[in-house]
């Protein structure tokens, strides 16, 4: 399905297992707007058994986050080669405040500023229902249930606080992820309008 291009630059975030990577697509889609998901990028590498795939396998295993220079290196790398004239939707990243300035700061040297940030509201009851049905779907090692309380700590203590700090630049508009796929779909395309 091609869209309509948007040259806008969003941020897609929400807990593990709130829906980024699915609404993430559905924009990609409708917007034609280039999908950038640190997470499957490391995943990728390490079906790859690439030498950052094997560095980023304990963190992924254990439910931690990879260190943030080895993020930011791959998100400046994955936007350098990008598109210039086409907007992007980050999905996963920015996830803690230091990630959050050197996005900026990158952003500001490719000129291509932050437009707004999306933020997908799940209750954890929800979120945890659907981390465990997708476990049993794709195999992830970060969605066995040991890791799934292990994430979603880190969601809370590191990744909670990026939003107070985007909060001061970009607007920051929360929806309401616990509905279906497609009424999520909907109300995000509204926002955009």
């Amino acid at each position: 399905m091609g869209g309509v291009a948007l040259r806008r630059n969003l941020v897609l975030f929400g807990p593990p297992g709130s829906g980024k990577g699915t609404q993430a697509e559905l924009l990609r889609e409708r917007y034609e707007l280039d999908h950038i998901a640190p997470g499957d990028m490391l995943r990728q590498h390490l079906s790859q058994g690439t030498e950052l795939g094997q560095m980023a396998s304990g963190y992924m295993a254990a439910g931690k986050l990879v260190p943030d220079e080895v993020i930011v290196n791959m998100i400046r790398h994955r936007l350098e080669e990008g598109r210039a004239d086409a907007g992007f939707v980050l999905d996963g990243f920015p996830r803690t405040v230091a990630q959050a300035r050197a996005l900026q700061e990158l952003l500001t040297n490719l000129d291509r500023p932050l437009d707004i940030v999306l933020v997908l509201d799940v209750p954890v009851s929800a979120l945890k229902a659907r981390l465990t049905l997708r476990a049993g779907q794709e195999q992830r090692q970060d969605d066995r249930p040991e890791v799934i309380e292990e994430r979603l700590r880190v969601y809370r203590e590191r990744t909670e606080p990026v939003l107070e700090y985007l909060a001061g630049d970009v607007p920051v508009l929360h929806i309401d992820g616990s509905s279906s796929i497609e009424e999520v779909g909907r109300e995000l395309l509204s926002l955009l309008q």
